[in-house]
């Protein structure tokens, strides 16, 4: 993984906020040099000119050695995708979406156009924005978004031959979301590793005409209600995958240094702790531990509630290796969805941070914990590539 110094972050920030988030670092670094001296005529010019406007300032207020509070930002490049690829262990959809490294910030919905095009010569019929709309929910379930755009004869077919060609475990399991839902039921419950508890409940449309005035009006409202068909399982369970990676991302970045310290003396005294389960303390290091063993991913949450006395519930070495992979430092990270901001002399640890989610998740059998909540049924699913986990960490663009 390249790494930056804060200001090269800074830099780059602004480079961002100008439009021109999908270039290669280098180029990023290059163009603020060239126009270091004019940036404030460039404020209109900006993707994002109040975003562009505040970086401006606050590498102004470094030039005159004064300190700033300004947090640089870096964004996942398409999240849902890349979440997709780590549970499947789908290499193809990896190299779609930066999961792993291909010599350049790769742009998914841009090769998947291009990809379309080149198979039927759509030239300018369908552009980037509306694939893209096509592209992304398509990876949610939806088939209305895609047939909106491209119609329902051969450029559809097109388009579903080009995801599964492209995007193959992904897509496979975008079908089968749709094939496991339950007609009969009224709500899907599952458990993240953090113990996080998702509920969302089946909700059918229902017409009704009411009468007002003598005039007829119909009304359409929504209750919870089977429905016999669904498509937002696929999505409900990818974005609580989500939300989970942006709360391990601020277990992690933002952890309690006294409490690391007190579990590494614990540690190293040779502590075995109780194996009796008495406070909240010990039954959620219990639960969390529980969540590991199913999942293959253990929760920093975990490291909030070891003490002493519930030492003897975990295995210690696998907590001194999540310890080991916390940053030198902690810090604030701010996210807002897959957006995470930072003082910008903290780039490399939010970046490697992200990285060890891919591939934590890659690692792990989250897909198949999720898949036996949400059926109700133990499952045994395979990754695709089970080698993937050992490239993740290197990715240059996940965050980007």
């Amino acid at each position: 993984m390249q790494t930056f110094t804060g200001i090269q972050y800074l830099q780059i920030d602004i480079a961002n906020s100008f439009g021109l988030d999908k270039e290669i670092w280098e180029n990023r670094l290059a163009w603020f040099a060239q126009n270091e001296h004019q940036l404030e005529h460039l404020v209109s010019k900006a993707k994002e000119p109040a975003m562009f406007h505040a970086g401006v300032q606050a590498y102004r207020e470094v030039q005159c050695g004064n300190p700033i509070g300004y947090m640089a930002s870096l964004d996942a490049t398409s999240s849902g995708l890349q979440i997709l690829a780590c549970l499947t262990g789908d290499r193809k959809t990896a190299e779609l979406c930066n999961v792993i490294d291909v010599g350049y910030r790769e742009n998914a919905y841009k090769a998947l156009h291009d990809a379309m095009i080149s198979q039927t010569g759509l030239g300018s019929g369908i552009t980037l924005e509306m694939a893209k709309q096509a592209i992304m929910t398509a990876f949610y379930g939806s088939t209305a978004e895609p047939k909106r755009v491209f119609g329902e004869g051969e450029l559809l077919t097109v388009f579903n031959d080009t995801m599964s060609t492209m995007a193959p475990a992904a897509w496979d399991l975008n079908q089968f979301m749709l094939q496991i839902w339950d007609p009969n039921a009224l709500e899907y419950n599952w458990v993240m590793p953090d113990n996080f508890h998702v509920n969302t409940k089946v909700m059918n449309h229902v017409h009704e005409t009411v009468n007002v005035m003598g005039e007829p009006f119909e009304v359409t409202y929504k209750e919870n209600a089977p429905t016999e068909q669904g498509r937002a399982l696929g999505a409900n369970m990818t974005h609580s995958v989500d939300g989970f990676m942006v709360r391990e991302m601020t277990r992690r970045c933002d952890y309690d240094p006294v409490k690391v310290h007190q579990i590494l003396d614990l540690v190293e005294a040779g502590i075995s702790g109780d194996k009796a389960t008495v406070t909240d303390d010990d039954h959620l290091v219990c639960i969390l531990w529980d969540h590991y063993q199913n999942s293959g991913y253990l929760s920093a949450r975990i490291l909030d509630h070891i003490n002493a006395n519930n030492l003897g519930h975990v295995d210690r070495d696998t907590i001194l290796e999540l310890i080991g992979t916390l940053p030198a430092k902690p810090f604030k990270l701010v996210s807002v969805h897959d957006c995470f901001r930072f003082l910008p002399h903290y780039g490399d640890d939010v970046r490697r941070q992200y990285n060890l989610q891919l591939t934590l998740i890659a690692r792990s059998n989250l897909l198949q914990d999720l898949l036996s909540q949400i059926t109700n049924r133990k499952m045994s699913i395979s990754k695709l590539d089970i080698t993937l986990q050992n490239d993740t960490m290197q990715a240059n663009y996940a965050l980007s």
